[in-house]
């Protein structure tokens, strides 16, 4: 059993060592890797602890302790300020966000550094008197944060869908996997802390328990992480999004009826002519330069003329696109995935999901279906 628990706190060390490396070797690193770097220190820092309880090294365990104890109370709030940096970009971000973390250094100057130095003080069994679980408080705190994340994420999500023609990519996956997979652990943690507290019975090497699902989030989301340089830096999303109002929410009169007509011609040049939604990079703000307006105007645009957004429209566009050679003699030079990245999706899944939502079927199917 022990050889089998060493094993996987090895793999966990490794798996949280390798994205630390990733991320130190990227030219350019802003706010959103330095805090994916502090965050794979502490996931190690935990890991390191373990080995050491499980190998009984004293030393070792006495000085990763210091972060171990107190890590779910400094991981959650750091990953609800990794979300926002991500979208917003901002040089005062943590100084604009250094309130999320105060419980964790009232914890650490109150509680961690008083226990680590003399145990058996009248000071500590009065708090464990108060709280005679703090398991279950770091959990809950921690998953209350990670769900407020969450739904910040999806907040931010919402807005994009009608800036950029790639939302939902393999970069927003992996965060959102992220976010759900350390919630996760959070939760199956607290269900054994509960369970222990209702039988009665507390387990010696629950701990471990814990840190076995941590490895199979690790490695769950290493697989869409570690090999997508998006993930460490989507740099279609440092720009300042909330310039701009909704497109939903802006005036229903917003634009004159000769500034509509003037950016219908525009836009079917830069569609029809130039095929600009061929690019899998296109953004609002690019198409606005090109266009040569403003992304609020074309934004009311897509709201007032077009009845629709601008992630919805361009995606459309590939997808016609994408009929036409699935219906002509150049589908037998081409595979699924090439006629997906050729129409401007980044991907097949991307494709797929899209392709099936605008004609419910899958490409093949549609082939099948022009050809009866």
């Amino acid at each position: 059993m022990k050889l089998i628990i060493d094993f996987i706190i090895v793999v966990g060390i490794v798996l949280s060592i390798l994205p630390i490396i990733g991320i130190m070797r990227l030219k350019e690193r802003r706010a959103p890797q330095y805090i994916l770097i502090i965050f794979w220190i502490l996931i190690l820092n935990i890991l390191v602890y373990f080995y050491a309880m499980l190998h009984e090294l004293s030393t070792l365990q006495f000085i990763t302790n210091y972060l171990q104890h107190g890590v779910r109370l400094l991981i959650p709030p750091l990953f609800y300020v990794y979300v926002k940096s991500i979208f917003l970009d901002g040089s005062d971000l943590v100084k604009k966000n250094i309130k999320h973390f105060i419980v964790f250094f009232v914890y650490f100057f109150a509680y961690i550094i008083p226990n680590s130095i003399n145990p058996d003080t009248n000071y500590i069994y009065t708090i464990h008197w108060y709280i005679p679980n703090w398991a279950v408080v770091h959990d809950i705190f921690g998953i209350i944060y990670f769900l407020m994340a969450l739904r910040l994420f999806y907040k931010f999500r919402k807005l994009m869908k009608r800036n950029y023609s790639r939302i939902g990519e393999e970069g927003f996956l992996w965060v959102e996997k992220f976010l759900i997979s350390f919630l996760m652990v959070l939760v199956v943690d607290l269900i054994i802390t509960f369970t222990e507290i209702a039988v009665g019975v507390y387990v010696e090497w629950d701990a471990y328990i814990t840190v076995f699902f941590l490895v199979v989030a690790m490695a769950y989301i290493g697989y869409y992480g570690l090999t997508q340089s998006t993930v460490f830096l989507p740099r279609f999303l440092i720009e300042n999004i909330g310039e701009e109002a909704p497109a939903g929410e802006l005036p229903n009169s917003y634009l004159k009826p000769s500034e509509k007509e003037d950016l219908r011609k525009r836009f079917n040049r830069c569609m029809q002519e130039e095929k600009m939604y061929l690019s899998q990079d296109l953004s609002l703000k690019l198409l606005a330069a090109a266009m040569d307006t403003s992304e609020r105007k074309l934004s009311a645009f897509f709201n007032e003329v077009l009845g629709s957004n601008f992630y919805d429209t361009v995606n459309s566009l590939r997808v016609e696109e994408a009929k036409k050679i699935l219906t002509s003699e150049a589908l037998k030079n081409h595979s699924i995935t090439g006629i997906a990245h050729s129409c401007g999706f980044s991907s097949k899944s991307s494709f797929y999901r899209f392709f099936k939502k605008s004609t419910n079927l899958s490409p093949m199917a549609y082939v099948e279906r022009h050809a009866k």
